[in-house]
């Protein structure tokens, strides 16, 4: 190969490779999220913990506090294995009833978002135990130094996820099939 082909091969591959660069995609913006299950029995009420993740593509929408150009994607995973509950034996049986065996996450996927002042109304797909569901979600936003702060929370039925609500101790504790569903997390800037 010649010096000058050799010249013109690495310049139409480093003009192809601008040209694309405008094109690709923006990448994620990794966070944690942390967030908490509640719920009622027949005995008491609960209360268990997890931490997930949240990947946030700026850009391509609505602005929104701490986000002047929208945010193109949404995506918060929340791997079942993290839940932790008071006992050890409420993890167990939130794992059970949730399959975590088979379904190792919870994944929400924002499809549009709607704004009034700093509040957002996310929504999306929530998929549990291989089902999925459109859900709406209100979020609050807040600039910060660090980035944004983002915090909410909705109620859902289990049932319509397929998660049949735990019965133990022979049908003297059974679990109520509506849970509250609070989050927390930062996007950093």
């Amino acid at each position: 190969m010649s010096r000058r082909s050799g010249f013109t091969g690495l310049a139409l591959a480093l003009s192809a490779s601008l040209m694309l660069g405008g094109a690709r995609p923006a990448r994620a913006q990794q966070s944690t999220v942390d967030f908490t299950i509640s719920g009622t029995s027949t005995i008491r009420g609960w209360t268990c913990n997890a931490k997930g993740t949240m990947a946030v593509t700026r850009g391509s929408g609505a602005a929104a506090p701490g986000f002047p150009n929208g945010v193109q994607t949404a995506i918060v995973t929340v791997p079942l294995k993290e839940f932790r509950c008071p006992e050890d034996e409420m993890t167990q049986h939130l794992n059970d009833a949730m399959k975590s065996d088979k379904f190792s996450e919870v994944v929400f996927r924002l499809q549009k978002y709607t704004m009034a002042g700093t509040q957002v109304t996310a929504s999306g797909t929530l998929t549990v135990t291989g089902v999925t569901q459109p859900v709406e979600v209100p979020i609050a936003l807040k600039e910060s130094p660090q980035g944004v702060e983002l915090s909410g929370s909705t109620r859902l039925d289990m049932t319509k996820f397929g998660v049949d609500p735990p019965v133990v101790m022979l049908g003297m504790l059974k679990v109520g099939p509506q849970i509250r569903l609070e989050f927390k997390g930062l996007v950093g800037k």
